[in-house]
């Protein structure tokens, strides 16, 4: 594609050929959270809950389907699933599954040594003199970071004691993820090759399964006002795990999903694989980004492919990230750029090249918002936190303000609407002036910690609790105004969507559709 032409897509994006109710990709047709449906949605949510349309037939998430949203085209819900299931085999293999219910975790060897060190000789205490103990350890040998990741775990260690895997054991077991045994008697060789006590041993192989994942790529197709399953594509995958969790995007009658190990395109019609595409890291969590004949991916590394027949076009290997998604800035002047915010950094590409023209602070896991001169981003690096960078005469941004926080995850997207910046993620809730970075209103303590929000309607829509709720927020700058609060036993980890008035959530096994227009 020419320069030109690139410039010109951007104009159009997604709005050429989204109805005004789709919410068609990642945070809506224009990636930015917000909805360009004018439906109303009720001022206060009902006493006696949402009120539930339908629910869709069972689909796997977490370990075995993922995290990924659903998007809207038309009358029609679309999810991409990496669909997993367990079938019996000789195969002994050590997983993500099996390492959580071991309630592992990895920190530096010189904090295991401290943690088991202690955990063998616990002062003999008990009760709230025990837990005030636990409080002050944690103080003195933890970072306000590491207390807030691994605080609750090294408790959970220290009130098990003696009774505790220790962390030799849980390491080892860690080391070989992803190197599956032929056989049970060569997991028990193993076992003992290493030095596992007798009783340590016995846990594990109780707790390695007799089966081994198998997996396929699935793009489901719904209607929306039933949730009945139109079509299903679906061929053999790669096992991924909880990490394929991308949001498929529908553009110009096609579906464009990344899975386990492919970039899929579906008709949108009925299913059928126009082409596939390799992609160069296994189950990327990013969702893939089409403007103008383009498909751009962070799929360990960023990349471009035709939107026509699925060939790579570019790769730039700098720009390292697999979870946030691109994003597409057209600043008032200059050329438009494609941005990445990767592992480390933050990086603006040539869309047509994939050539580094700036770097800046930056990284983590959320996608970065554009508006005009404005990228604001939310990143866990050092200082950064929540920030707003302007774009400068020469084609590169500056950054203009930030707020930073130390908190669990930094993960949710931001959102910018009529010259404020709402953000509902890292355990509060905020509105900062986009000009300025002056703080509106801040809510601590709200427990929104990596889901993101959207706008409709000029109301907020924001999970909490880790999906078992949702909350109405007031898109407004002179106060924090709650609306309502209802409970939606969605995945925390997903992101709803929002169509003519009706919220689409996916919950563990299935996706559910609430009405949120008023009752007339």
């Amino acid at each position: 594609m020419k320069r030109n032409a690139i410039a010109a897509a951007q104009v159009l994006l997604f709005a050429a050929t989204s109805w005004a109710g789709d919410w068609n990709q990642w945070r809506g047709p224009d990636r930015n959270g917000i909805s360009q449906d004018t439906s109303p949605i009720a001022d206060a949510f009902p006493q006696e809950g949402l009120k539930k349309v339908w629910e869709s037939e069972f689909i796997p998430s977490n370990e075995y389907g993922g995290h990924g949203s659903p998007v809207v085209s038309g009358e029609r819900v679309f999810l991409s699933v990496v669909w997993h299931e367990r079938v019996p085999s000789e195969t002994r293999e050590i997983d993500t599954e099996v390492m959580q219910s071991l309630n592992y975790r990895g920190v530096s060897p010189e904090l295991e040594k401290r943690l088991e060190e202690t955990r063998l000789n616990l002062p003999k205490l008990r009760g709230e003199k025990f837990d005030e103990w636990i409080v002050q350890w944690r103080k003195d040998n933890l970072s306000e970071k590491e207390d807030i990741s691994l605080g609750s775990w090294v408790t959970s260690r220290f009130k098990a004691g003696k009774n505790a895997i220790a962390l030799e054991w849980l390491g080892k077991m860690n080391s070989r993820q992803g190197r599956p045994f032929a056989s049970a008697a060569e997991f028990s060789k193993w076992l003992d090759d290493e030095g596992f006590p007798p009783d340590v041993k016995e846990k594990m192989i109780a707790l390695v399964p007799n089966t081994v994942k198998i997996a396929q790529d699935v793009v489901l197709c719904l209607d929306l006002n039933t949730g009945k399953q139109i079509w299903k594509y679906a061929k053999p995958g790669k096992p991924s795990g909880r990490q394929s969790s991308s949001t498929c995007a529908v553009v110009d009658g096609r579906v464009y999903a990344a899975c386990s190990s492919e970039l899929l395109c579906v008709n949108e019609a009925d299913g059928r694989l126009v082409w596939s595409a390799p992609l160069s890291a296994k189950g990327p969590a990013a969702s893939p980004l089409i403007v103008g004949d383009r498909v751009y991916m962070a799929a360990g590394v960023a990349c471009a492919f035709s939107k026509a027949d699925g060939k790579m076009l570019w790769e730039q290997k700098e720009a390292k990230g697999v979870i946030a998604s691109p994003t597409w800035w057209a600043p008032g002047s200059g050329k438009p750029v494609l941005v990445i915010n990767g592992n480390n950094a933050l990086y603006g590409l040539d869309p047509e090249t994939g050539a580094v023209r700036w770097k800046a602070e930056g990284g983590s896991q959320s996608t970065p918002v554009t508006s005009g001169d404005w990228l604001v981003l939310y990143s866990g690096t050092a200082g950064v936190g929540l920030r707003a960078y302007k774009m400068q005469p020469d084609g590169t941004p500056k950054a203009a303000w930030s707020h930073f926080w130390v908190t669990l995850r930094y993960t949710g997207s931001p959102i910018i609407y009529e010259g404020k910046v709402y953000h509902c993620c890292g355990g509060k809730h905020q509105c900062v002036d986009l000009e300025t970075g002056a703080e509106k209103w801040v809510v601590n303590e709200v427990n929104s910690t990596i889901t993101s929000p959207l706008l409709a309607d000029g109301k907020l829509i924001v999970y909490e609790n880790n999906g078992t709720h949702v909350r109405m927020v007031k898109a407004s700058s002179a106060a924090y105004e709650q609306l309502g609060r209802a409970k939606t036993d969605a995945m925390g980890c997903s992101s709803p969507a929002i169509t003519n008035g009706r919220l689409l959530v996916r919950q563990k096994d299935k996706l559910v559709c609430f009405d949120l227009r008023p009752v007339n």
